[in-house]
C-alpha cells in the first residue's frame, strides 16, 4: 500500500462563548492522506501561521511512501536522518514547496518545533486512522491496548462575558454541571481583565488576586466540592505574581494551576511548584524532548500535551509514558475540534495515568459536528467514548463541511 495524496480542507465558521466567553470567528484544517489500496485517514490541524506550507512540504515527502512507516515519517519530518539518509526520503533533487529541495538533515525550518510539528501532528493522526482501517482495529490498538472504555473530559469555560456579574459565573458553572461535565476550568486571565492596570508588566494586582478567588470562588460555592475545577494562567505571569495567585487559591482545592510563567524557563516554573500546594500542569505546545526537559526539572506535577502540537498520537504515548514512569499524571490538552479531540481520545484510553481531555467547543455546534461516529454521540455524561470501530471511528459531515468550506467548495 502506498500514499498517493495529501489533501486539506479550510474549515471557517463562527464560534461561539471563545476566550472571555467572547463570539468570533475560527478555522480549522482537516487533513486528508489518500492510498491505492482505496484506505484513507482524516486528521486535525489549527489554521495556525504556517501549517498549510508545512503540509505542501509533507506532501512531497509523502507520495509513494508506506503509509505505516508512521513514527520513521514524523522522526524525519521534525529530525530528519544521517547521510546516505532514510530509505523513505526522496531523492536530492526532488522540489520541495517554498523553494529549494527537502531537507535531509533537519526540519525544513532547521527546527524541531512549530509549523513542521504541528502539520506532521495532523498528517501523524490521518496515517494511524489509515493503519487502524487497513487492519480493521480501533487506533488505541495501536498504542497498546486500552486502559478504559471512555476518555473524561474536562470542559474549558474561560470565562463569562459579564466578567463582574458574580451570579453569571455562578451560572456557567451550573449549566457545564448541568450537561453532565464534572471537570471545568477556567483562564486567570480573563477572570479579572476589568481590572488589568498594565497590559505588559506580567503582573496582578491585588484587586485582581482578590476577584479572582471571588470569582472561581462563586463557581466552586455553586458546584460545590465534588467538581474539579482547574485555572489556566496563558503562561503570562511573572514568577512571584504566580506565586501569590496561587497561595490564594489554595482554599479552593484546585485539580492545577497551568502554565503559570512564560515557559521557556523551566526553573522559573519549578519555583511556583515549589511554593504551592496546587499542582502545576504544563505542555500544551511541547515536543517530547520538550516535556523531559520540564519533567526533569522538577517544575511541573502534570504534563500536558496536546495531539495537535507535541507531534501526533504516538509522540504523545511517549509523553505519557515518560510522565508514568515519574510516577506524573498527563492531562490532554485539546485546542481540536471534534476529529481532533476524538484522535486524543484514543491515546487517552491507552494512557495508564490518564486524568482528563480538554474540550473548548461545546457550544458551537458545526464544530461538535464536523465529524460522526455511528451510533455513538461526542460526548455522554462528561465522557468521550469510544468504540471497537477500525482507526479512529470517525467519518466527516459531508454537509457541515460542504457549509462551511472557507472557499465554497468540497469536492472530497
Amino acid at each position: 500500500m502506498k500514499i498517493t495524496d495529501v489533501r486539506t480542507l479550510k474549515l471557517v465558521g463562527p464560534r461561539l462563548h471563545s476566550m472571555g466567553g467572547a463570539t468570533g470567528e475560527i478555522g480549522k484544517v482537516i487533513v486528508r492522506v489518500d492510498t491505492d489500496a482505496g484506505h484513507y485517514g482524516l486528521g486535525e490541524a489549527d489554521n495556525f501561521l504556517g501549517v498549510g506550507d508545512a503540509i505542501d512540504y509533507l506532501r512531497v515527502l509523502l507520495i509513494g511512501q508506506d503509509p505505516f512507516r508512521v513514527r520513521p515519517f514524523v522522526s524525519e519530518a521534525i529530525f530528519g536522518s544521517l547521510a546516505p539518509h532514510s530509505a523513505t526520503q526522496r531523492a536530492i533533487d526532488e522540489p520541495a514547496p517554498l523553494g529549494g529541495t527537502l531537507c535531509l538533515t533537519c526540519s525544513p525550518t532547521a527546527t524541531p518545533s512549530g509549523p513542521i510539528v504541528w502539520g506532521a501532528s495532523a498528517v501523524e493522526m490521518a496515517l494511524c486512522d489509515i493503519v487502524g482501517k487497513a487492519l480493521k482495529t480501533p487506533v488505541y490498538n495501536l498504542l497498546g491496548g486500552r486502559f478504559r472504555e471512555r476518555a473524561r473530559v474536562y470542559l474549558d469555560r474561560s470565562a463569562p462575558q459579564e466578567v463582574d456579574n458574580l451570579d453569571a459565573w455562578k451560572k456557567l458553572g451550573a449549566d457545564s454541571v448541568g450537561d453532565g461535565f464534572g471537570f471545568l476550568k477556567f483562564d486567570a486571565d480573563y477572570t479579572a481583565w476589568d481590572l488589568t492596570q498594565d497590559v505588559w508588566n506580567r503582573s496582578l494586582s491585588t484587586s485582581q488576586l482578590d476577584r479572582i478567588v471571588k470569582r472561581i470562588g462563586a463557581v466552586r460555592e455553586t458546584v460545590g466540592p465534588d467538581i474539579e475545577i482547574a485555572i489556566d494562567l496563558h503562561r503570562l505571569y511573572n514568577t512571584s505574581d504566580a506565586i501569590r495567585l496561587a497561595q490564594e487559591l489554595i482554599p479552593l482545592k484546585l485539580r492545577w494551576l497551568e502554565d503559570p510563567t512564560p515557559l521557556v524557563n523551566p526553573d522559573a516554573c519549578a519555583e511556583v511548584r515549589r511554593k504551592t500546594a496546587i499542582p502545576i500542569c504544563v505542555g500544551e505546545m511541547f515536543t517530547a524532548e520538550e516535556c523531559r526537559t520540564f519533567i526533569d526539572h522538577g517544575a511541573c506535577d502534570i504534563i500536558h500535551p496536546d495531539v495537535m502540537f507535541c507531534g501526533g498520537l504516538h509522540e504523545a504515548m511517549r509523553i505519557a509514558s515518560y510522565a508514568e514512569l515519574h510516577y506524573l499524571p498527563m492531562a490532554m490538552h485539546g485546542n481540536g475540534g471534534s476529529l481532533a479531540t476524538v484522535a486524543a481520545a484514543h491515546v487517552a484510553v491507552a494512557a495508564r495515568n490518564f486524568l482528563g481531555l480538554e474540550y473548548h467547543h461545546i457550544e458551537t455546534d458545526w464544530i461538535n459536528n464536523m465529524v460522526r461516529r455511528e451510533g455513538v454521540s461526542l460526548f455522554e455524561d462528561g465522557y468521550l467514548p469510544l468504540t471497537d470501530a477500525p482507526g479512529l471511528g470517525v467519518e466527516l459531515d459531508r454537509d457541515v463541511c460542504r457549509r462551511f468550506a472557507a472557499n465554497g467548495e468540497f469536492n472530497w
